[in-house]
């Protein structure tokens, strides 16, 4: 938990640095000087950080010790109300900063006599600082009211020379990180996600992980919404990093025990079989595929406990073989060198709930993270697929990376990928 109390103190330092500066560039504003702007300098750079700098101590201390969801929620909501104010004033303070760095680097010259109103540079640079900084405004509220929710089926076709002739044309639906106590008693958005995954009409359907926060409880009630959810040859998952419950301080490992014990419990009342290191073979018009599936492995998520040499023991005899694993680092690390499954599907990212997607460009700070964050990616014979998320995690919103459902065909033929 060491990197996160450090997260809290960086938050806090960064909210002080930025308060400190506006306020002082408000007191070289002419208004300050009345009762009511000083009023306002005292609530918004004072109370306010000081608001924030207490709510991320307190919720950083308390979160390790709670037994229960509600805790991530309160969480979600006070991140999106700092988010809301700090991102604007950041972008704010940077334009200001430039500002002053353009004031001193360009000389004053005298201003002409012009027939017209001047904009001059501080009012025109003022004026873009303003506009900027209501954008993150305008698209977090978006991205909390209407983005979280506007669930996004991405179709991806992906042909193998090596696949058999009985599973040319098989759909794969894939969700993960559904993180389902984000969702607290609301229970249409998954309703109508999964009314969307049954429309496309899959042969099979596969969870890479993380379908709680950390508790047990999270899937209690759930078990009705989930009930239509059809794949004939089967639905599949396996374990996130958070379905470990390992983002809390348990008062004995008896109970972090029993919790883990009720979260596998909980996928199977919600229709899905776990695949723990460990493998199977299924069959379709006369051929068969290993399908298998590890624990959780990653460079920064914990436990390590992943491993895909174990989980294709009893798979050596198929020509064509597919793994879920939660955490895409494991593919480079682990996964790829071997070259023994023709397909990985992966999660975990959530493409950090935030970014940009138009043509061929891609941009998200998830990227500055982990190298395989999104979408399809090819090394060799070998693609590796990462789900962006059907739910979300802390932050109660969705900009620009919209909850996704991902559809696959596999195709027998030359080695090739068509996304759609």
């Amino acid at each position: 938990m060491k990197y996160q109390f450090a997260l809290v103190w960086l938050v806090v330092i960064v909210v002080v640095l930025i308060d400190a500066f506006l306020l002082w560039r408000w007191k070289k504003s002419k208004g300050f000087k009345s009762p009511a702007s000083r009023l306002f300098a005292l609530s918004f750079f004072g109370l306010l950080p000081l608001v924030a700098s207490i709510g991320f101590i307190y919720l950083g201390l308390r979160m390790p010790q709670t037994d229960g969801a509600q805790i991530y929620r309160d969480f979600g909501w006070f991140l999106f109300l700092f988010l809301l104010v700090y991102l604007s004033k950041f972008l704010f303070t940077g334009f200001h900063g430039l500002q002053l760095a353009l004031n001193r680097l360009w000389s004053k010259r005298d201003e002409k006599v012009h027939h017209y109103p001047r904009m001059s540079r501080r009012k025109f640079l003022s004026q873009v600082g303003i506009v900027m900084a209501t954008a993150p405004f305008v698209s977090l509220l978006f991205g909390a009211f209407k983005g979280r929710y506007a669930f996004y089926t991405r179709h991806l076709t992906l042909s193998f020379p090596n696949l058999p002739a009985g599973f040319d044309g098989l759909r794969i639906a894939q969700i993960s990180d559904l993180h389902i106590g984000s969702f607290g008693d609301r229970r249409a958005p998954l309703k109508e996600a999964i009314a969307l995954i049954n429309a496309e009409q899959p042969d099979l359907l596969l969870f890479t992980g993380d379908l709680v926060n950390n508790f047990a409880a999270e899937v209690r009630g759930w078990e009705s919404v989930f009930a239509p959810l059809k794949a004939p040859m089967g639905k599949y998952a396996i374990l996130g990093n958070h379905d470990y419950g390992n983002y809390s301080r348990w008062p004995s490992e008896s109970k972090k025990a029993a919790n883990f014990r009720g979260i596998t419990d909980g996928y199977r009342r919600l229709g899905f079989q776990l695949l723990r290191n460990e493998g199977l073979v299924l069959s379709r018009n006369g051929d068969r595929i290993g399908l298998a599936g590890v624990e959780n492995w990653g460079t920064a998520s914990f436990p390590q406990t992943g491993d895909e040499q174990l989980a294709a023991r009893g798979l050596e005899e198929q020509g064509f073989r597919i793994l879920l694993s939660h955490d895409p680092d494991h593919w480079d690390h682990k996964i790829r060198p071997q070259g023994i499954f023709d397909l990985t599907l992966s999660g975990h990212t959530h493409g950090m709930q935030f970014g940009i997607e138009k043509g061929d460009f891609r941009w998200s700070p998830a990227q500055y993270v982990q190298k395989r964050w999104a979408g399809l990616y090819q090394e060799g014979k070998q693609f590796l697929y990462v789900n962006r998320g059907l739910g979300y995690h802390g932050l109660p919103a969705r900009v620009g990376m919209p909850p996704e459902i991902t559809i696959i065909t596999l195709r027998r033929g030359p080695l090739g990928s068509e996304v759609m």
